[in-house]
């Protein structure tokens, strides 16, 4: 009955059921529809042989009945892509950031300046907002990525610049401005886009360097005050930063694929 197997692994395989247990009760349940036919068949006298080919061509075209399967649990498969989305975003951003703030905290000890009046600022709520938006761009451009066959880049970026259109809306009828909103999405724009066009690591790694390097220079002439120390501190600031944006796509991918394992054991 190796036939009969295959057409079960091709049908389950094909199903796109997130849950691994759902897919083994799936698999046990087609299997033992497929006993109870080879049984039957053989109480009316058909070789092995026979009855694989028959069993087969009862079940119908695979293709078709794994699509129904997906169908059928496509609202459990958005809620299992939502949940991998969120929780990659948030689990890198909360890595990124406890990276960037351990190097600040180091640099105003060394300054002999406190510690909580650094970290506890309003600069760090904005800094955990730019590097959240900028997660959560670039994860929602590779989810969306998955969503279509051909063009997916162009298509995914497209679906974005929707989204953020209607977002930077609601915030102008809100009269609420969200800077970081603005440089997160552009930032996360730019790394997949870098990824996705450079293949070169030594090329990309440059490429990143330049426009963190733009970046803070762009803002420490908007400092509104400065200290002996203040260009030195932000050049290692914007460094850090750097360092743990260029680690993005790698930690996204990782975190990504565990959550996918934890959630095939639900």
């Amino acid at each position: 009955m190796c036939a009969a197997d295959e057409l079960v692994d091709r049908i389950v395989n094909g199903s796109q059921i997130p849950s691994g247990k759902r897919r083994q009760q799936i698999q046990r349940e087609l299997r033992c529809h497929i006993e109870d036919f080879v049984l039957a068949a053989r109480a009316d006298g058909r070789d092995d042989e026979e009855i694989a080919k028959m069993a087969v061509a009862n079940f119908g075209d695979p293709a078709e009945i794994a699509e129904a399967f997906a169908w059928v649990y496509r609202r459990e498969r958005t809620v299992a892509h939502a949940c991998v989305f969120v929780l990659s975003s948030l689990a890198v951003t909360g890595m990124m950031l406890a990276g960037v703030l351990g190097v600040q905290a180091g640099i105003a000890f060394g300054l002999g300046t406190p510690v909580l009046n650094v970290l506890a600022g309003w600069h760090t709520a904005i800094e955990a907002l730019d590097i959240l938006c900028t997660v959560t761009t670039y994860a929602g451009l590779v989810s969306l990525e998955r969503l279509f066959e051909s063009n997916r880049s162009l298509k995914a970026l497209g679906s974005l610049a929707v989204a953020f259109a209607v977002l930077m809306g609601i915030c102008v009828t809100l009269d609420f401005h969200a800077p970081f909103l603005v440089f997160g999405v552009a930032n996360g724009a730019f790394f997949r886009t870098i990824q996705m066009l450079i293949k070169s690591e030594l090329t990309r790694t440059g490429i990143i360097a330049a426009g963190i390097a733009l970046v803070g220079f762009i803002s420490f002439e908007r400092m509104p005050f400065r200290y002996e120390y203040a260009l030195a501190v932000t050049c290692v600031s914007w460094v850090v930063m750097g360092a743990a944006y260029r680690q993005m796509p790698d930690a996204v991918a990782r975190m990504e694929a565990a959550l996918d394992r934890c959630w095939q054991r639900i």
